[in-house]
């Protein structure tokens, strides 16, 4: 990948930015080029002096000509282009025909992994500005099947792509099948998204929507305690997704990666641990910059230390992987 983008991916996110080039070479290139074409659509999604249904016009469209543009949806995009205030993100939509002629350069069958990415980053994008942005009230999904749908599409997903991806470049990249490592993987990737879900959702119901499954929305509005109960199952459940991230991080071999799988299991464990009570609106749940560093210490020696991801990160469910 040239410097330009690596560039246009600094400009966007530099902690990606750092951990992406800290990958091995073999995956960096499709990870990073991902990355870029799921925060452009992101970025399309949130252009929000555009009314929803053209943004969501964009979306279908762009979801519809991966990885090629005609001459109607590059013009569609120019005009989302226009209402970013952000300039680092309003030149990555100018420049997102290079991000795809980039990933047309990829081998066929990493582009046939991003391709399936994309459609479900897209996907879960639209029905957010489907189910959030129609009435003017506050809005909720209404059942588990919807947010395990929503998790899965914006987070899920990505672990699966990052797993097959992964499988395809190393051999031996895990010490189990790679039907139930590519299974864990997904769970780690609905467990990182569910954690946000939780830490944003007094703010979130705040401005009117609700990602946890509330039988009366409106009632979040005028007191949400009412919520607690459900906040704590669905906070249980964020864990043993976690732990699936921690069998991951026991099952993969390359350390890099290893090192990559390692911090955002303990930065999520962490958070989670911030979230024992359900948080009052306007408060910012975050872990401390100096709690991070000693995660990403913690990180290198479950990477490079054998043994030391089953003392440092274990599963706190079921049991621990076999040693070999």
């Amino acid at each position: 990948m040239d410097q330009e983008l690596w560039q246009l991916l600094k400009g966007v996110s530099r902690s990606f930015y750092l951990s992406v080039r800290f990958l091995p070479r073999k995956v960096r290139p499709a990870i990073a080029l991902g990355y870029l074409a799921a925060r452009a659509s992101d970025t399309i999604a949130d252009a929000n002096s555009l009314p929803a249904e053209r943004r969501l016009e964009v979306l279908r469209q762009l979801r519809a000509q991966l990885f090629s543009l005609d001459p109607e949806l590059k013009t569609n995009l120019q005009a989302c282009a226009k209402c970013q205030p952000d300039s680092r993100e309003r030149q990555l939509l100018q420049d997102i025909d290079l991000v795809f002629g980039r990933i047309r350069a990829l081998p066929l069958e990493q582009q046939d992994l991003l391709r399936q990415v994309l459609e479900h980053i897209i996907r879960g994008q639209a029905l957010d500005i489907e189910r959030f942005e129609v009435a003017s009230s506050l809005r909720a999904l209404r059942s588990k099947e919807e947010l395990e749908e929503y998790i899965y599409l914006v987070a899920g997903s990505v672990g699966e792509f990052w797993t097959k991806l992964c499988l395809q470049q190393f051999s031996g990249y895990s010490r189990i099948i790679a039907s139930e490592i590519v299974s864990w993987g997904m769970e780690y990737g609905k467990g990182l998204q569910l954690v946000n879900v939780l830490r944003d959702f007094p703010n979130d119901v705040q401005s009117g929507r609700s990602y946890l499954p509330v039988t009366d929305p409106d009632s979040l509005s005028k007191d949400l305690r009412a919520a607690q109960s459900l906040f704590s199952e669905w906070r249980s459940v964020a864990a043993v997704y976690l732990d699936s991230g921690a069998r991951y991080v026991q099952a993969i071999r390359p350390a890099r990666v290893k090192f990559a799988c390692a911090l955002p299991v303990l930065i999520g464990r962490e958070t989670l641990k911030k979230l024992g009570t359900l948080p009052s609106a306007g408060k910012k749940v975050k872990v401390s910059r100096k709690r991070v560093y000693w995660f990403a210490i913690l990180s290198l020696i479950i990477a490079v230390v054998p043994g030391a991801d089953k003392v440092l990160l274990p599963p706190r469910t079921g049991t621990s992987l076999p040693a070999g």
